[in-house]
């Protein structure tokens, strides 16, 4: 059932994106922390960067350095830090590899930088993490 679950919110999420208005594909984009940690990509569940894969470091509900682990400074519903505290104001940005910005990533959907896409996004990352 778990699996089914996941498996849900994974399909839920891929479709949602399919929407997004960025200039590039998202699977060509990550993820960086306002610290300058690298924090992931959108890659598919079995790259090692993905924060799609939950064996990765980055995907990973245990990693240090991983938005999907509910107790880290990146993944907490509490940490400034992260994309799903609803109060953040140093969520992570959406990134290409040039270092231009598609948006913050973040739940706050009234903090500066929060565009309507990386609001739905994060709003779907938030799912599937917590679907672990």
């Amino acid at each position: 059932m778990k699996n089914m679950k996941k498996l849900f919110v994974f399909v839920l999420f891929l479709a949602c994106l399919a929407g997004t208005s960025f200039a590039v594909p998202l699977s060509q984009l990550r993820i960086v922390a306002v610290d300058g940690t690298f924090l992931g990509t959108f890659e598919n569940e079995y790259s090692t960067n993905s924060v799609y894969n939950e064996y990765g470091n980055y995907g990973s509900p245990y990693s240090t350095n991983s938005i999907m682990n509910k107790y880290g400074n990146y993944g907490s519903d509490y940490s400034s830090y992260s994309p799903f505290n609803k109060y953040a104001s140093d969520a992570p940005w959406i990134m290409d590899r040039y270092g231009n910005s598609y948006g913050r990533l973040s739940v706050n959907r009234y903090a500066s930088g929060v565009t309507s896409d990386s609001y739905e996004i994060a709003l779907q990352l938030k799912a599937l993490r917590d679907s672990y």
